[in-house]
């Protein structure tokens, strides 16, 4: 029984920190086996080729950094795909709520 809870602990405990970063994903993509991703004009590190053919990418870096625009390449033995049409995203943290008062009833 001791094994089962702590089983059952460790897989809460990775479903809670594996999505708990902002993710870049996209739609499964057949016949591709790696991608490249293009974040502003500049190359990021290879993004993560899922086994059904999609991106996830941690952008969690990015918080706070504004507006970005990415495009992706997708890959495979024959060579690589054109660029994407761009996604546009902004990474802004909201402002401290202003404008209302807090009291205890």
């Amino acid at each position: 029984m001791k094994k089962i809870l702590a089983i059952l602990a460790m897989v809460l405990m990775f479903a809670g920190t594996a999505y708990a970063d902002p993710w870049l994903v996209s739609d499964p993509n057949s016949g591709a086996e790696k991608y490249i991703l293009e974040m502003d004009g500049g190359e990021l590190p290879e993004a993560v080729c899922e086994l059904d053919g999609s991106i996830r990418h941690d952008m969690a870096s990015y918080a706070g950094t504004g507006n970005h625009v990415v495009r992706a390449k997708a890959g495979n033995i024959w060579g690589w795909s054109a660029y994407s049409d761009p996604f546009n995203f902004n990474a802004d943290i909201p402002g401290a709520p202003s404008g209302f008062g807090f009291s205890v009833e």
